[in-house]
């Protein structure tokens, strides 16, 4: 009868000390409160003011200390997670163009690693992240056909006359 309390066997999760907490199976509740107190003196890389920062501006108005420690520790986990799996994929890059850098005249000796946006994006793909370059002249029109059309329509003639005065 102990042993099917202290593994959480046979009817639910046993809610005295040998037991587990509901919601974490398999993890008996000694370990659990061992990583709860853990975290109350571990100190991510990510400030706990930011986080808190993001958690309230996503409704939480108070979080807890080891709430805030857990969300920056799981986030610490899959920056660092994104950052080896770009460090691959630069790597491979890198091991492609050997060929290409002998063609440039670039040493080939040169064993340093230049992490590139695309590197992260193919990174960022695994994890379900769109990650790419915005468009930023997309559809957007020329200075000088605004200033033509503006002196056609007799509309900011001084305002283009001071504009071509400039340059």
């Amino acid at each position: 009868k102990d042993a099917t309390r202290t593994t959480g066997e046979g009817g639910g999760a046993a809610a005295d000390d040998d037991g587990e907490y509901p919601g974490v199976p398999g993890v008996p509740r000694a370990e659990v409160d061992a990583f709860l107190e853990d975290l109350d003196s571990f100190q991510p890389i990510i400030p706990d003011e930011l986080t808190n920062h993001y958690l309230k501006s996503a409704g939480i108005a108070e979080p807890d200390t080891r709430v805030t420690r857990l969300i920056s520790l799981a986030t610490q986990r899959f920056v660092q997670q994104v950052a080896d799996d770009a460090y691959r994929c630069a790597v491979q890059r890198n091991q492609a163009q050997i060929k290409e850098k002998k063609e440039k005249g670039y040493d080939t000796r040169d064993k340093r690693i230049v992490l590139e946006n695309e590197d992260l994006a193919a990174a960022l793909k695994d994890y379900g992240v769109n990650f790419h370059k915005a468009p930023y002249f997309v559809g957007a029109v020329p200075v000088d056909e605004i200033e033509d059309a503006s002196t056609e329509d007799g509309a900011g003639d001084a305002a283009a006359k001071k504009r071509k005065a400039r340059r």
